[in-house]
């Protein structure tokens, strides 16, 4: 945190980019997200699941 920290805004700025089709996945994602907000998964599933606690 101390070396994000240590950023200057136009730095951060730099490394919060995104590339036009990082932006346009985003986009998809939350576009589908609204249509169908129940097919989200909570984080404790999803983390028991790459956890691989079936």
């Amino acid at each position: 945190m101390a070396l994000w920290d240590s950023l200057s805004d136009a730095e951060r700025e730099v490394e919060l980019a995104l590339t036009p089709e990082q932006k346009a996945e985003l986009d998809r994602r939350w576009a589908e997200h609204l249509e169908n907000p129940g097919s989200a998964a909570p984080w404790s599933e999803v983390r028991r699941k790459l956890l691989g606690r079936n």
